[in-house]
C-alpha cells in the first residue's frame, strides 16, 4: 500500500451566513477558506482529509505547508503505517502553531484509506459504535434580536437539542438577543452563550454572566476570557456559580490537563482539527471522563469530508453527555462531497461505506478552488 499522490487542494467556501462573534464582529467572514488532502496509494485506493480552520482564514494558505513540506516526505511510505507517518508529520511541524490543523487533516486521510482498504466503517476502527446518530445543538451568530430569535424558532422546529447563541457585543445588545432567543426557542430547550473571550476581565465577564443568569435559564458560558487566563476562568467559575467551558483554551491534551488542574471549567469543548486528529481528540475524552468533566464536539464548520469524520468519531465515543455542534455543511451554499453527510431532525449520522464513507463532488471542488 505505497502511497503513490499526495494531492492538496485550497478552496474557498462561500457561506450562507457572515460569521460574527466576539472576536470579529466589525470583520465577519463570509468564505470558509479550507484545504482538502487526497492521498492515493498502490491500487488506486484514495483516502481523504480536511484542513479546517476558521479563525484566522487561513487553511488555505496552509496548503503550501501541507504541499511543500509534509507531501515529499509521505510519497513512497505504506499507507497502512499511520503511526510511523504521523510521528514524521510531528517531527516536520515541530512548533508550529498550525501543526495541529494539518496532522488532522492528514490522520483524517491516512484513518479514510486504512478503512477503504480493510473494507470497514471508520467507527469499527475507533472501537465500534455506542449509538447510531448523535444528537446537535444549533448556533447563531450575532445580528439583531429579532433575527436571532426567528433562527432560533427555526431550529426548535428542525428538532436541535439545544442553541447556542454568540455574545460578547454590548451587554444591552446581548441582553436583548438572549431574552428574544429564550422566548422563541423555550425554556425546555438549553441555551449555551460562546463570547469567544471577548470579555478582557473576571469583573467584566461576572457582570455580564451574571445578568443573563437573571435573564434566562443557561446552560454554560462558552470561554468567557483569553485563551490563557485559567486563573481568571477559575475565579469566574467560583464568583458566578454558572457552569463554564473552555474552547479556545482547550486544544490539546496538555491543555485538558492544565484546565482540570487549574479547577478553570465545568465542560471541554473538544475540536478534532485542533486537537490534531481523530484519535487526539479521543484522548481528551478520555482524560476528561477519568476526571468526570463531560465534552461536547465542537466544530470549525468542518466541510463534508471532516463533518464525516467528527460523525466517526461521535457515534464510538463512550460519553457523549450533551448535543455536539459539528453541523458545519449546513453553513455553506454548497459541499465539498457528492453525498450529503447525513444531518436530519437534529441529529448527526456517519455516511454509510467503508472509510469515511464520503467521496468528493468534483465538480464542486473545481469551483471552489483557489489557484
Amino acid at each position: 500500500m505505497i502511497l503513490e499522490r499526495i494531492d492538496v487542494i485550497p478552496i474557498r467556501a462561500p457561506r450562507k451566513e457572515a460569521v460574527r462573534s466576539g472576536l470579529n464582529a466589525g470583520d465577519p467572514v463570509s468564505a470558509s477558506e479550507f484545504g482538502i488532502v487526497r492521498l492515493v496509494a498502490s491500487g488506486g485506493i484514495e483516502g481523504l482529509g480536511e484542513i479546517s480552520i476558521t479563525f484566522p482564514r487561513i487553511g488555505h494558505t496552509l496548503c503550501h505547508a501541507a504541499r511543500t513540506m509534509i507531501a515529499p516526505a509521505l510519497e513512497g511510505r505504506d499507507a497502512l503505517d499511520a503511526p510511523k507517518i504521523l510521528v514524521e508529520i510531528d517531527r516536520i511541524l515541530a512548533g508550529e502553531l498550525s501543526a495541529p490543523y494539518l496532522r488532522s487533516a492528514f490522520e483524517m486521510a491516512l484513518l479514510d484509506l486504512a478503512g477503504r482498504h480493510y473494507g470497514i466503517p471508520l467507527y469499527q476502527m475507533l472501537g465500534g459504535r455506542m449509538r447510531e446518530r448523535a444528537p446537535l445543538a444549533w448556533g447563531i451568530y450575532q445580528k439583531a434580536p429579532e433575527e436571532m430569535a426567528q433562527d432560533a424558532a427555526v431550529a426548535r422546529a428542525q428538532g436541535y437539542h439545544a442553541i447556542k447563541l454568540k455574545v460578547g457585543r454590548r451587554l444591552e445588545d446581548d441582553l436583548a438577543a438572549v431574552k428574544a432567543v429564550t422566548a422563541a426557542a423555550g425554556p425546555d430547550v438549553p441555551l449555551r452563550l460562546d463570547a469567544n473571550g471577548a470579555w478582557h476581565s473576571v469583573a467584566q465577564a461576572a457582570a455580564a454572566i451574571e445578568a443573563f443568569a437573571k435573564a434566562a435559564p443557561i446552560a454554560w458560558v462558552e470561554q468567557p476570557l483569553p485563551r490563557r487566563n485559567l486563573e481568571g476562568l477559575r475565579l469566574l467559575r467560583q464568583r458566578t456559580g454558572v457552569p463554564l467551558m473552555a474552547d479556545e483554551s482547550l486544544h490539546s491534551l496538555r491543555d485538558a490537563y492544565e484546565l482540570a488542574r487549574a479547577e478553570a471549567v465545568d465542560v471541554f469543548n473538544v475540536y478534532v482539527s485542533e486537537a490534531g486528529g481523530i484519535q487526539p481528540a479521543a484522548h481528551i475524552f478520555a482524560l476528561a471522563a477519568a476526571l468526570d468533566i463531560p465534552c461536547i464536539l465542537g466544530s470549525q464548520a468542518e466541510m463534508g469530508v471532516a463533518t464525516a469524520a467528527c460523525a466517526h468519531l461521535a457515534v464510538a465515543l463512550p460519553n457523549l453527555p450533551h448535543a455536539i455542534e459539528t453541523f458545519g455543511p449546513l453553513r455553506y451554499t454548497r459541499d465539498i462531497v457528492a453525498q450529503a453527510v447525513p444531518i436530519a431532525d437534529g441529529y448527526l449520522a456517519p455516511p454509510e461505506g467503508p472509510g469515511l464513507g464520503v467521496s468528493l463532488d468534483w465538480n464542486a471542488v473545481e469551483e471552489m478552488r483557489v489557484s
